[in-house]
């Protein structure tokens, strides 16, 4: 298949983010549209969001005839996103890392936006800022665990779309979108990494990244 390295999509929030959080913490609905079209033509296909957040993943793979599946660990995120999907059943809260105690089925697809961590940051957001999981090296082997989770939740010969973003942060710069590509080529193999520019973006925000990884 396929996959080009650039593309444009619109930036437009078709649904507004709840009270309870920040419109900055939700993705466009055009960016899931067009990997679950491109990449997970056939319907009823199970899409899958390990770091489901406001359910944007979810809520497209609906209205495009599939069926979401998704793991959010905040509970407010996770009753807010829930409560909105007809396969609201689909939808846990838990802990990505085990996904595999959740009993949930193969999947034919995986858009997802993991929690991002700057290098000269303490608070580990897949520990819930826990003490003793401090600091990026711990975020980033804890995320390549989840990964290896993540390649035995898909079905052979699957798609795993991953967004990122590298952040500057003053003369500290975190190549986020290279080391998480470096963690799933553990597992799976890197078919592009390509670059989505926004059409009528935000001044601070032009484009974006996606991982485009393959199951064996």
């Amino acid at each position: 298949m396929d996959i080009p390295l650039s593309i444009t999509l619109p930036w437009q929030q078709e649904q507004p983010a709840p009270a309870f959080t920040e419109d900055t913490d939700k993705f466009p609905e055009s960016l899931p549209r067009y990997f679950i079209e491109k990449l997970a033509p056939q319907k009823n296909a199970r899409i899958f969001d390990p770091f489901m957040g406001l359910g944007t993943t979810g809520f497209v793979a609906e209205e495009l005839g599939r069926t979401p599946y998704g793991i959010e660990h905040d509970r407010m995120r996770c009753e807010w996103v829930a409560g909105q999907l007809e396969h609201w059943m689909n939808i846990q809260c838990d802990d990505a890392a085990d996904m595999d105690k959740l009993g949930l089925p193969k999947m034919d697809l995986c858009v997802t936006s993991p929690p991002f961590m700057p290098k000269h940051h303490k608070w580990n957001p897949l520990y819930g800022g826990d003490p003793d999981y401090a600091g990026y090296d711990a975020y980033l082997k804890r995320m390549g665990f989840i990964f290896g989770k993540l390649a035995k939740q898909m079905k052979r010969n699957s798609f795993t779309v991953i967004h990122a973003d590298n952040l500057t942060h003053g003369t500290v710069y975190t190549p986020l979108v290279r080391d998480l590509s470096l963690l799933m080529e553990r597992f799976m193999a890197l078919k592009a990494e390509m670059i989505i520019n926004w059409d009528n973006a935000k001044p601070d925000y032009p484009h974006t990244h996606c991982l485009v990884f393959k199951n064996a």
